[in-house]
């Protein structure tokens, strides 16, 4: 083969690729973009495109951390691999779906479920169809409750329908119930670290709570060598 041929053959060999290059980006293109919850294209999700996504929309509050009413791509949740009670209706502690399910089945039965305990516990609530077995039909009936439940909540009329009010005010209300869950736990470690159950936190106390030792003069206002609830309330961050 001589090199005039060679060069001829390349030449068809760089065509058929472009062509191919081709084919496959205009099939990309054709391809349906994915839904999103960003139905005006502002690059942030609002209250009331979160309120399609009624799990996304009971954690609005918690994870708008600058508080400015909108969900932007950094303080969206991301998902990374298959956690907790997930697509498969899996355990959330202990290990995931895989891990209960010895038999492989795509099934979570009773006897699988005594692996884990917690699980365990609610293994009845989690069978929402009550056939004896956790899968993906009752993760999908949970999340429908969950989804119902929701609605009828905000839906303060009982209209049928979600206005910018009702949204507003149900998150309102899970801006406060968040605010309760978080000072209950604040109060809980609190009484866990105060071991003479003084309402105050000394040097010595804190020394088990790295985190906290290291802070504690910057922690101390008003520098009587104890930590007040007080004085750490004023160091956390507020949520607006």
């Amino acid at each position: 083969m001589n090199r005039k041929t060679l060069l001829f053959v390349a030449v068809l060999a760089a065509l058929g690729a472009g062509s191919a290059l081709a084919a496959t980006q205009a099939g990309d293109a054709a391809k349906p973009a994915r839904a999103s919850l960003d139905k005006n294209n502002d690059g942030a999700i609002d209250k009331a495109e979160a309120a399609v996504h009624p799990r996304l929309a009971e954690r609005f509050a918690e994870l708008d951390r600058n508080g400015d009413g909108k969900l932007t791509a950094d303080e969206r949740p991301h998902r990374k691999g298959m956690r907790g009670y997930g697509r498969h209706g899996g355990a959330r502690h202990g290990g995931g779906f895989g891990q209960l399910d010895k038999d492989g089945d795509g099934r979570i039965s009773r006897a699988e479920a005594a692996a884990e305990p917690r699980f365990a516990e609610r293994f009845d609530t989690l069978d929402v169809n009550k056939d004896g077995v956790i899968d993906r039909a009752d993760r999908e009936a949970r999340g429908q409750q969950r989804r119902d439940e929701w609605f009828a909540k905000a839906d303060a009329d009982k209209d049928g329908k979600l206005t910018r009010a009702e949204i507003d005010q149900a998150d309102a209300q899970r801006r406060a119930a968040f605010q309760q869950r978080m000072q209950a736990r604040a109060d809980e470690r609190f009484a866990s670290v105060d071991a003479n159950k003084d309402g105050r936190l000394s040097r010595d106390e804190v020394k088990a709570n790295a985190r906290l030792a290291a802070r504690f003069d910057a922690l101390d206002a008003n520098k009587d060598g104890f930590l007040s609830k007080d004085e750490l309330a004023a160091a956390r961050p507020v949520r607006k």
